[in-house]
């Protein structure tokens, strides 16, 4: 069951993935709608090509889009207030001098542009005192095309760190000379271990709709030739566009934008117009809910082991569009050829997988520009693993339950063994004897079915006990008889002197011996017939014929009893067998019924057609016999005469009669009449097919 629900859970991510994709698509489309009203921003600069790029250049960053500030900064040429713009900051690299490149950061606050130039420099050049000129130093070059298209140089050096202003400057002969100050444009310069950091504060007064900025190096103090400019365009080349958001249409996106997406919104050229939102926030949010609700040690220490389990969300991935000024690829590409696209992106070490929707903005049928809405795959991880901690959840709890429904059942199962081997133990004693009646299980599983068996083996142990405890009493009674009579023979003989009477007394004795000699036979006869069974062959016999002769036998053997023979329904009457075998069974039979038989009632003996075999039946009416005694009276040394005949009895009968059906492949059974009191020996054995 778990394997299919984490199969299930798995499975899930792709429906998930399909429904994002349609909600995502969605909210772009809501967007679009709305942008449409607000063409304005959609505008192409006039010197970029139809492709978005410089007419010259076909760099990615000939396009700068600022990001806004939410507060002030302190304008002092450190970066600490720029850390959170670490990933928001773009490295330029010289082509002429590899020692020299900068990183650049980009920002508004109000009424301000902030840039800040992070240069890494292994020789710094300061711009000598009394000197007018700019350019025999290190020294930064800003281009900016105003608010009347015209383009303005304006370059930046210091004599030593501190506060530095701008100066403009025009190009005259092949050389660059200074206009006038720009006191508008104001920084801080610092030095650093690489170099040094440049922090710049530009009025959007000023700027229009592009600017550039350089970064010139020169290591010679002597003859202060510039040995490298690090630069994203050439210097004589116009300056790049330049996108700062309006802040009417900024904070309409970010009402519009959920916490765990970015919306961006490009021209037709790829440029960026506005940027609302953050993704790195997407599968954050729900996670520390969760931990924030968790309390106590084991609600801590539970969602320790969720986080080494499942894969977590990553809220820390390195994205590679935090500064992007361009936004290209074939989503955006299809948006702006009036299609509606989805795709999905990796971040750098596929750390999270990232989705992004577009949708064109049309005005009149034609793509104006495009909406892209991102999210990442964050909030379906957490959802898979909110459905893993609840399958998790249900296993664990089903399993401890399993354990506990299982032990308490072995428990149960332990107890009832227990009991049963105590009731064992109490039921014997250490010298053998059955000391109480075995109390069986009445359960109707296994344990009840042994326990019911031991039961019943106790029972038929202690009727062999109690007839082996009577067995001395029976010998000695048997015994007696004929030896008093041998004895009181003797003795007669020797006081009567006459003939005559002596025969009488040797008679008696000669009776007695007899007697003894009988006792000593039937309690080797049933050792004889074992041996016997073993040299016996089957042949095949008609048992009608055989029970009449034995019937009309017994008639004369006992004249005072009426005997009745039945046949029912015999389909044949052969059978495989032993005549004398069976004769003898038969005469241990009517042996029994006689002896058990009331007075004036028939012996009853009936041959019944029963399937495949025939069933022979002896019925005496009398004394029924005891329930315990049904299963067990064809055991060795069993009786249950209460009186003493004139004939020894051993118990040994029935015995025989058992041995000689099983010899015949047949089943023999003690019943008692049901609806009269007396008792039914019935006897099947097999009836041979003579068709």
């Amino acid at each position: 069951v778990p394997w299919l629900g984490v199969t299930y859970v798995q499975d899930m991510e792709d429906f998930l993935r399909l429904k994002q994709e349609d909600n995502l698509l969605a909210r772009a489309q809501v967007v679009a709608a709305v942008l449409q009203g607000q063409s304005e921003i959609f505008k192409a600069n006039k010197n970029t090509t139809a492709d978005g790029l410089q007419t010259k250049y076909s760099n990615s960053t000939s396009h700068l889009y600022v990001r806004p500030l939410k507060r002030g900064l302190q304008l002092d040429g450190y970066i600490d207030d720029w850390l959170n713009f670490d990933e928001k900051s773009i490295v330029v690299k010289s082509a002429d001098n590899a020692s020299l490149e900068y990183r650049y950061y980009l920002a508004s606050y109000k009424n301000y542009l902030y840039i800040v130039l992070k240069v890494k420099d292994d020789q710094l050049t300061y711009r000598k005192q009394n000197t007018l000129s700019l350019d025999k130093s290190d020294h930064i070059i800003i281009n900016i095309r105003n608010k009347e298209g015209e383009i303005k140089n304006y370059f930046i050096a210091t004599q030593s760190p501190g506060w530095i202003n701008a100066h403009r400057m025009e190009r005259q002969h092949d050389e660059w000379v200074s206009v006038a100050p720009e006191l508008r444009i104001k920084g801080e310069w610092q030095e650093s271990l690489e170099g040094y950091i440049a922090e710049i504060r530009v009025p959007l007064s000023l700027i229009g709709d592009g600017l550039s900025f350089y970064v010139a190096d020169v290591d010679n103090g002597s003859d202060r030739v510039i040995a490298g400019i690090s630069a994203e365009n050439e210097i004589t080349n116009p300056p790049g566009s330049i996108v700062i958001p309006s802040l009417k249409v900024e904070e309409m996106l970010q009402r519009i934008n959920r916490s765990a997406s970015r919306t961006w919104v490009v021209d037709k050229n790829y440029r960026v117009l506005v940027v609302a939102g953050d993704i790195k926030k997407a599968g954050v949010y729900l996670d520390e809910s969760v931990n924030e609700n968790a309390s106590g040690i084991s609600a801590k220490i539970i969602n320790i082991f969720y986080r080494m389990l499942l894969k977590q969300p990553a809220s820390n991935f390195t994205d590679e569009l935090t500064s992007a000024s361009y936004l290209r690829g074939q989503v955006i590409k299809s948006a702006l050829q009036g299609e509606a696209s989805t795709g999905w992106r990796d971040a750098p070490g596929n750390q999270v997988r990232i989705l992004t929707a577009s949708y064109p903005v049309l005005i009149n049928g034609e793509a104006i520009g495009a909406i892209a809405i991102e999210e990442t795959s964050n909030a379906i991880l957490l959802l898979q693993n909110e459905a893993m901690k609840i399958l998790i959840n249900l296993s664990v709890l089903t399993f401890v339950i399993t354990i506990v429904v299982l032990l308490s059942y072995a428990t149960w199962l332990s107890v009832r063994i227990r009991r049963l081997r105590d009731e064992t133990a109490r039921a014997i004693s250490n010298d053998g004897r059955i000391e109480r009646d075995f109390r069986p299980d009445r359960s109707t599983d296994e344990i009840g079915d042994l326990s019911r068996e031991f039961s019943g083996m106790l029972c038929r142990l202690a009727e062999y006990n109690r007839y082996l405890e009577t067995m001395a009493g029976k010998l000695s009674h048997e015994l007696r008889t004929p030896i008093t009579v041998v004895r009181s023979s003797l003795e007669n003989l020797q006081l009567i002197q006459t003939e005559e009477k002596q025969k009488v007394y040797i008679q008696r004795a000669s009776e007695g011996m007899e007697r003894l000699s009988d006792i000593l036979t039937r309690m080797s006869e049933a050792t004889r017939l074992e041996q016997t069974l073993q040299s016996e062959h089957l042949e095949n016999i008609c048992i009608k014929k055989l029970i009449e002769s034995c019937v009309e036998s017994y008639r004369i053997a006992y004249p005072q009893v009426k005997f009745e023979f039945n046949v029912q329904n015999l389909a044949s009457e052969h059978i495989a067998g032993v005549p004398e075998l069976l004769a003898q069974m038969l005469d241990k039979l009517i042996s029994n019924a006689v002896d058990f038989h009331a007075e004036s009632t028939p012996v009853s003996i009936q041959l019944t057609g029963v399937g495949s075999c025939v069933q022979l039946s002896v019925i005496n009416q009398g004394e029924p016999l005891p329930e315990a005694m049904q299963e067990n009276l064809f055991e060795s040394m069993v009786s249950v005469r209460r009186e003493k005949g004139i004939g020894p009895h051993l118990g040994l009968g029935l015995y025989i009669v058992r041995m000689i059906v099983d010899f015949h492949k047949g089943e023999v059974q003690a019943l008692n009449l049901k609806n009269i009191s007396g008792v039914e020996i019935r006897i099947n054995v097999p009836l041979i097919d003579m068709s």
